[in-house]
């Protein structure tokens, strides 16, 4: 999951929507219903490769509010290639200025985001994370 920490920075789902078929041409949006339409607009579905066996792609819960989107993903890499492009085109703030954005869920401890986070720095934290708790 993605959320700012504190501050005034909030997320945009409407220009996320508009931009992912740039870099996912079978993007598609859907709203939310029921319950879970209280707290998430809407998903925004960016599909795997079309080619079976291949891993399916990512769902992001777009929350109402801006404050969060949560993140399903078949893949490490495909998560961390999602994370890296929304904090790119949503210019999240620097990690030292307030409301600045963390991924939690991914590590033990929030991981503070930049706008040019990588997918490959991203997967390096895990593995040195994942490394030094099995060797350790």
């Amino acid at each position: 999951m993605l959320t700012p920490n504190g501050g005034r920075f909030r997320f945009d789902p409407a220009l996320l929507a508009d931009l992912a078929p740039h870099v996912w041409p079978d993007a598609v949006q859907v709203r939310a219903q029921g319950q879970v339409a209280d707290i998430l607009g809407s998903y925004l579905h960016l599909p795997g490769l079309h080619q079976p066996g291949s891993a399916r792609g990512v769902v992001l819960g777009l929350h109402r509010s801006g404050e969060a989107i949560g993140i399903s993903s078949g893949t490490a890499q495909n998560a961390a290639d999602v994370i890296a492009w929304i904090c790119a085109v949503s210019r999240v703030p620097q990690p030292h200025e307030a409301g600045h954005v963390l991924l939690i869920d991914w590590m033990p401890d929030p991981l503070p985001l930049s706008p040019s986070t990588t997918a490959e720095e991203l997967l390096r934290f895990r593995a040195m994370l994942r490394s030094s708790f099995f060797n350790g």
